[in-house]
């Protein structure tokens, strides 16, 4: 014999054509929901206190029902036609929706400038802020500088006289970049993304490195971008410049795409460089390479023989003790290792074509050709006052 099932109005709305639904004689003894809809109202009421300190345009909601309740849903729905059947999130999220909506005069949208939550489990109404991506290029104007946080190996991030209580093992872009910009928006937290990244002994100069700051939970949706970035290079060796507000898909694009790069490194050679050693730099051009995985980062990549691509070098002070050189060469090119060859892991190098040891005694990042991220699409201003 078919089981009949009780069910409160709203749920009899989603499951019009189940043959076995009666009405609930009260919300309680709905056979779904047991009445848990019928706090909507309360849970919603704590999610705008939740929400109250915070400045948004857009919202979302997301919903959250009890494994239990779920499986009774399941049960009704596994007994009649699924034609016009509604789950019960799909429903909360719409009703709660159309009520936020009415409260608060802002429209719902799938990425919204805050989450509601609204726990049927639990009973609690809360409300997270979307994080706040921020575009720019950074300038590293230091050769004592990390790009991430890197924790003091000797006390490992607890605080020693190695490290003057600081934590880290050198100071980092992103440190400074979230000292700066976490208060600004009344964050929680803030992280770096960027497309590759420099030596701590290498400057990032010229048009720099392009980068996205994720800012966590923040209060405030915007502030004023141009006196951040003075307020950074005030205090730090660093420099951005181009900032502007994106869309959540850009630090994946900007991590994962893989740019050319511009060098400028200062060549020095075991004996006296020569004319004609230039001579048979300049005949190697373009030189495709082949580059092992260079000894001092076999601890954190793979060990591989990657091709590579050096396009151009050209000389910009060339004397017996010292070459200063401009090198263009494909995203993923081992600068140091091209020149001084590891010992034989790159090859061809500066070290093989001249057969005497060579080693680059400075390097700099000199430009990132990122051209393609301005056609990325930047999305609505994510607040207006």
């Amino acid at each position: 014999m078919d089981m009949a099932y009780s069910l409160c109005s709203s749920c009899r709305v989603r499951h019009p054509r189940h043959p076995d639904v009666s009405p609930a004689p009260a919300p309680s003894a709905c056979f779904i929901c047991q009445g848990v809809l019928e706090q909507m109202p309360q849970l919603i009421e704590q999610a705008l206190a939740s929400a109250s300190n915070k400045q948004w345009a857009s919202f979302m909601v997301q919903t959250t029902f009890s494994r239990p309740l779920m499986a009774r849903e399941e049960e009704i729905i596994d007994g009649e036609p699924l034609e016009g059947v509604t789950v019960i999130k799909n429903q909360a999220n719409r009703l709660a929706g159309e009520l936020f909506e009415k409260k608060t005069a802002k429209p719902y949208a799938p990425d919204g400038e805050i989450a509601f939550k609204l726990d049927f489990k639990n009973l609690k109404g809360s409300a997270t802020a979307a994080p706040i991506f921020i575009f720019g290029h950074y300038i590293k104007k230091s050769r004592t500088w990390c790009q991430h946080d890197w924790a003091c190996m000797a006390c490992r991030g607890r605080g020693c006289p190695k490290c003057h209580y600081h934590k880290q093992e050198y100071p980092a872009i992103e440190s400074a970049l979230r000292e700066i910009f976490v208060p600004a928006f009344g964050a929680s937290d803030g992280y770096l993304h960027a497309s590759g990244r420099e030596d701590v002994d290498v400057m990032c100069l010229a048009t720099g490195r392009p980068f996205v700051i994720e800012l966590l939970q923040p209060q405030k949706r915007e502030a004023d971008l141009p006196a951040l970035a003075s307020a950074l290079s005030a205090k730090f060796p660093l420099e951005v410049h181009d900032l502007k507000y994106v869309q959540p898909f850009w630090p994946g694009t900007i991590c994962t795409s893989h740019f050319d790069k511009h060098y400028r490194a200062w060549v020095k050679a075991d004996r006296e460089l020569t004319g004609e050693d230039w001579k048979t730099i300049e005949a190697a051009l373009p030189i495709r390479v082949k580059q092992q995985t260079p000894v001092r980062v076999l601890r954190r990549r793979a060990d591989l023989v990657r091709p590579r691509h050096v396009y151009s070098i050209s000389p910009v002070s060339l004397s017996p003790n010292e070459w200063v050189l401009d090198i263009f060469a494909e995203a993923g090119t081992y600068i140091k290792e091209l020149i001084h060859g590891d010992g034989g892991r790159t090859q061809p190098s500066f070290t093989s074509l001249l057969k005497t040891p060579c080693k680059c005694a400075q390097l700099d990042v000199m430009g990132v050709e990122d051209a393609f991220v301005q056609t990325l699409n930047d999305g609505p201003k994510r607040f207006v006052e």
